[in-house]
């Protein structure tokens, strides 16, 4: 097990990095670049620059390592608690996919569509219009969220143990919010709030994923 230790120790460290970064330069994106309203797509195109979709790039490495780590904790965990890793390996799969989809449209359909002012149809993939299916398949956070609560399931009750736990339930919270606000028009309030939750406790979790991993390292009595 001392590799899946090693792996998983690094790759949980990646995600709570990657999870940070990605909030970082989401909420930067008006500071690397302003542009004009998305509904004037002659003028959107003429101004866009690929700084502004820096966070789709951190999103994408979390998309991997997260899985990664998912792999590693279910190679580790007591067969008893194995049911509960695999099926939040299971639902991560499905948020990688959607999260790896929804930003290689960027960085590729809509960068250079763009950059050649091809602006044709491109409206429903801008992540500036709130009604795009960018806007719908950034529900994949939904099924992380929901992949991170099952994952609690899959650690005993030691000190460390129970702040993970409590840390990974606590994103059912983040996944209902953002469920109720994407598909019944819940308030920004309710949205901002929730998904909070993901903001601290997902990369929270991860670094004590990673201690997790660490202390397995040089204990196998897991």
């Amino acid at each position: 097990m001392k590799t899946e230790n090693k792996l998983g120790f690094w790759v949980a460290l990646l995600s709570a990095l990657f999870a940070v970064i990605w909030f970082v330069t989401f909420n930067m994106q008006d500071v690397f670049q302003s542009v004009p309203d998305w509904k004037n797509l002659q003028a959107y195109a003429k101004t866009f620059h690929i700084s502004r979709l820096t966070y789709i790039y951190p999103s994408l490495l979390l998309a991997i390592t997260y899985l990664i780590m998912l792999a590693a904790i279910h190679r580790i965990v007591p067969e008893e608690k194995k049911i509960w890793s695999l099926a939040a390996l299971a639902i991560g799969i499905i948020y990688a996919a959607m999260a790896s989809i929804n930003y290689n449209i960027q960085a590729v359909a809509v960068r250079t569509s763009l950059a050649t002012n091809e602006t044709g149809g491109i409206e429903m993939f801008l992540p500036d219009n709130n009604h795009s299916i960018f806007t719908a398949l950034a529900n994949s956070y939904i099924y992380m969220s929901l992949s991170l609560f099952l994952l609690g399931f899959a650690f005993k009750t030691g000190k460390k143990e129970k702040w993970i736990r409590w840390l990974l339930f606590a994103q059912l919270i983040s996944a209902v919010g953002q469920t109720a606000y994407s598909m019944f028009d819940a308030s920004d309030a309710l949205f901002i709030a929730s998904s909070m939750v993901w903001v601290i406790g997902a990369p929270a979790a991860f670094v004590l994923i990673a201690l997790w991993f660490r202390k397995n390292t040089y204990n196998s009595n897991f």
